[in-house]
């Protein structure tokens, strides 16, 4: 009876253990995140974009202009582009799109010193994981000052893929 009761006890604490170091992922996937500049961010980005076969927006608590796109948020367009993703950019409505695409380039100025520094780092997340097979959509509008600002980004699926 003893060492019945021993065996139970060895069983039910090993068993305890081992549950207790379970890794719990608590980011849960959104079809929505507003940016902030954290690791928290990074998260809850790679557990949408994994989850989520739907298109991923980012919103901004305050407007950025495309010249300066948060350096965290240009090394997720760096890995999509890397990943075989294609970056846009969605002039105002009613505004006329460029006809000369490297005009665009200016928006992106740090984009391949991003790629060449997240070729050498490897994240805790699987941030090329979560961002293959994605494009990268971003959307512009202007204030009523007439500047141009970042309205979202959009991570979309690849189709056909």
């Amino acid at each position: 009876m003893l060492s019945k009761l021993r065996s139970y006890l060895v069983v039910s604490t090993s068993l305890i253990l081992v549950l207790g170091c379970q890794s719990v992922d608590l980011a849960q996937p959104k079809d929505n995140l507003t940016f902030v500049d954290s690791q928290s961010f990074d998260e809850s980005m790679a557990a949408s974009l994994t989850s989520n076969k739907t298109p991923v927006t980012i919103d901004f608590y305050s407007p950025i202009t495309p010249n300066a796109i948060p350096p965290r948020i240009d090394k997720w367009m760096a890995m999509a582009q890397k990943s075989g993703g294609k970056i846009s950019v969605t002039q105002p409505e009613g505004e006329p799109t460029p006809k000369n695409p490297m005009l665009l380039l200016g928006l992106f100025t740090g984009l391949w010193e991003v790629i060449s520094k997240l070729t050498k780092e490897k994240s805790s997340y699987s941030m090329e994981d979560s961002v293959k097979n994605r494009n990268v959509n971003i959307s512009l509008a202007r204030n009523p000052q007439g500047n141009l600002y970042v309205n979202k980004i959009i991570f979309e699926p690849i189709t056909g893929k």
